[in-house]
């Protein structure tokens, strides 16, 4: 049983079909043919196609698919399922973007306006004819309360699927006597190179000279402006399945924020985040830049003034929160590495914005939790501050190594910096030692013995990893060498001591020789050793000389002078620990009864 009737042909640029469906279609004569003309006609309604356009009057209107980039009422953007453009005709839009209906239902449409304010390629007009088409304001209203939500919304006109989508108009319009026209206009030149583009970015998001001459080809035949061309290239970048997640997302945060000059710190990062994904994803920059245009109409947003770093961790960060689950997978090893030297830098600067980023995204996580009973996006955020944890657990235990005496160091926390190293450098190569190792051995108040213990557990921690020693080697060495430190530090407060009374008869081995006996005895009922080792006592008894030219000729002269550069030049080639020097001339700045805030000056080098 035929339900349904369809008419194709050709005039002017465009091709057309037609669908008819309803009652006497076999009955009515509903259409007419004259040279370079065709024109369809039922009970007053009437649409004619011509080598130039398209003319009509009576109770119906137009819809096609939005393109890309072109303007939309407010109240379309802010709806996801709004996928077609509808018009009616004798309708207008007031300036409360509110539908106003005419009686005056009569109009045309060139081809060239037609395919540039509508689709590019495909746009569709149809008629509703029936006995009731007297009062066309009336008539206009009814139909588009039927069918306006089905033809705003339906997915069939971007997918071709015309017969279906006939089927459904008049399944929605529920009017069993009238008879329904659809008619689609395709403008040939403009479906030719859309085809063609189409189908070479679907297959690498990019074009080869070959591909790029053969559409250069398509517009010269077919003398196709650059503005369509620009229009359709967009449209078809932005369907493209990858980008347009990416794009969606960006367009739906733009549009939340869109009644306020400021975006929160949030939105913000997502668009920044966006933005990072669309380079990472080879997506056009001139989509979000589009969306900008369109949205934003030239008004600039203001961005809240934060660091760099702490931008790039709130915008990886609020990758948790996009809507699209494919989005939030795209934190990946990279962005973790990101995050935690935007943590680094924080850290070396005693910044407490990261904290506070991890506290905003952690009560943003929770009551996501809450609003949706879904605990995956606080699952991810746990797996993620894992890291932020390895690095606390890691710089605490290098530094209390680094700048404390008496630390000891056991096998656990050596098993704890195998496992992280193996951790961060898994993540990039050479993160473990960027990270905590440079810093450290750069910083100007690591103490001597600090250097050296730092220096002996990097050392070991790879020879573990390589299978060149075990984690008993390593803690043995360290042991040792905590306890030269701390033999260093006895040894120092004996020997200065002694130095008040014996400096003169310091000068002579036999007496050096004769003070380190004497101490070794006293630090014996202390459980050191019953023998101090020649060369250690030598390097103490070398400190304390530096120590004493620092006091009695060199601080002199850098208090004198205000000479800051001395000072750094000593403090640099010396060997001694800086912050046990600046003990020292606290102590002497006191006991000289001076004003302290000139060694303060000089500290800052202040001349």
């Amino acid at each position: 049983m035929i339900k349904d009737l369809r008419l194709h042909g050709s005039l002017g640029p465009a091709d057309f079909f037609a669908f008819v469906s309803g009652a006497d279609i076999f009955n009515t004569y509903f259409y007419e043919e004259e040279p370079g003309r065709i024109r369809f006609f039922a009970r007053g309604n009437e649409l004619s196609i011509s080598d130039t356009g398209v003319s009509y009057r009576g109770t119906g209107g137009s819809f096609c698919s939005y393109m890309f980039g072109v303007e939309k009422p407010l109240k379309d953007l802010e709806k996801e399922d709004v996928l077609n453009r509808l018009i009616m005709f004798g309708a207008v839009m007031d300036d409360q973007e509110k539908v106003v209906f005419t009686n005056d239902t009569e109009g045309s449409e060139t081809f060239y306006r037609l395919f540039l304010q509508g689709h590019a390629v495909a746009n569709y007009f149809f008629l509703v004819a029936s006995e009731a088409d007297r009062d066309y304001k009336k008539r206009q209203k009814q139909v588009l309360k039927s069918v306006g939500k089905f033809l705003k919304r339906t997915d069939l006109v971007s997918l071709n699927r015309d017969t279906e989508l006939l089927e459904a108009f008049c399944a929605e319009l529920r009017e069993k006597r009238s008879m329904v026209f659809i008619f689609k206009l395709i403008n040939r030149a403009n479906k030719e190179y859309y085809d063609a583009y189409r189908d070479f970015y679907a297959r690498s998001k990019t074009l080869s000279p070959q591909e790029a001459l053969h559409l250069a080809e398509i517009v010269e035949r077919n003398n196709i402006d650059q503005y369509q061309q620009e229009r359709m290239k967009i449209n078809i970048m932005y369907l493209h399945p990858d980008n347009k997640l990416v794009v969606d997302e960006y367009r739906d945060i733009l549009i939340q924020g869109l009644a306020d000059d400021t975006l929160q710190e949030s939105e913000h990062a997502r668009l920044n985040r966006l933005r990072t994904l669309s380079i990472r994803n080879n997506i056009p920059v001139v989509l979000f830049d589009t969306l900008d245009d369109l949205l934003l109409k030239g008004k600039k947003v203001m961005e809240i003034e934060e660091h760099e770093y702490l931008r790039v961790a709130r915008a990886i960060l609020e990758n948790l929160f996009f809507k699209d689950m494919a989005l939030k997978r795209h934190i990946i090893k990279e962005d973790i590495v990101r995050l935690i030297k935007a943590k680094h830098v924080a850290y070396a600067q005693n910044d407490r914005g990261f904290e506070q980023i991890l506290l905003d995204i952690g009560k943003a996580c929770d009551e996501f939790s809450r609003e949706h009973d879904d605990f995956s996006v606080f699952e991810e955020f746990s797996s993620i501050i894992t890291y932020f944890d390895r690095y606390d657990n890691v710089q605490a235990l290098l530094s209390q190594l680094s700048f404390m005496k008496n630390i000891e160091f056991r096998e656990e926390a050596l098993r704890s910096l195998v496992g992280n190293k193996k951790e961060f450098d898994g993540l990039e190569s050479g993160l473990f030692r960027a990270l905590f190792i440079r810093d450290l051995l750069d910083n100007k108040y690591i103490t001597a013995y600090g250097r050296l213990k730092l220096k002996l557990v990097v050392k070991g921690v790879e020879n573990i990893l390589n299978g060149e020693a075990s984690y008993r080697d390593v803690i043995s060495e360290l042991t040792a060498l905590a306890a030269e430190e701390k033999l260093y530090f006895e040894l120092h407060a004996a020997l200065k001591e002694r130095m008040r009374s014996f400096f003169p008869g310091l000068e002579l081995k036999e007496v050096r020789d004769q003070i380190r006996q004497d101490i070794a005895r006293e630090l014996t009922e202390k459980g050191f050793p019953a023998k101090i080792p020649v060369k250690l006592f030598e390097k103490v008894f070398l400190d304390l000389r530096k120590e004493s030219v620092y006091l009695n000729q060199i601080l002199p002269k850098v208090i004198q002078a205000r000479d800051a550069e001395l000072r750094e030049d000593f403090l640099q080639n010396s060997g001694l620990d800086r912050f046990y020097l600046e003990s020292l001339e606290q102590e002497y700045i006191e006991e000289k009864g001076l004003d302290l805030s000139l060694l303060e000056s000089i500290r800052a080098g202040v001349s």
